[in-house]
């Protein structure tokens, strides 16, 4: 395993915690219940994509492994945005005391 396998994930995630932040931006409440499922199509298609243009950036042997790759770092990106809600919430309320 070389560093740009390793490296490929996170790309992807922050990625696509980019894209979902950028759509919470709109404040439209509808659109926000779809973000975790935009991410996981984003990730899903960066996991493709760079599979057929980079063969060695994602650790797969062929396209499926590359979109379940980009599937769940898209969904991951998801986790990383309540863990940076959550410690948010936790330094003001700590502040607050």
């Amino acid at each position: 395993m070389n560093i740009t396998e390793i490296v490929t994930v996170p790309v992807i995630v922050g990625f696509c915690y980019l894209i979902g932040y950028i759509i919470k931006l709109f404040k439209n409440e509808q659109l926000n219940n779809f973000i975790p499922g935009i991410c996981i199509v984003i990730g899903v298609a960066l996991g493709v994509v760079s599979f057929y243009t980079i063969p060695d950036l994602v650790p797969a042997s062929n396209w499926l492994g590359a979109s379940v790759i980009g599937g769940f770092s898209g969904l991951s990106a998801t986790g990383v945005n309540q863990i940076v809600k959550k410690l948010k919430a936790l330094v003001n309320d700590k502040g607050g005391e």
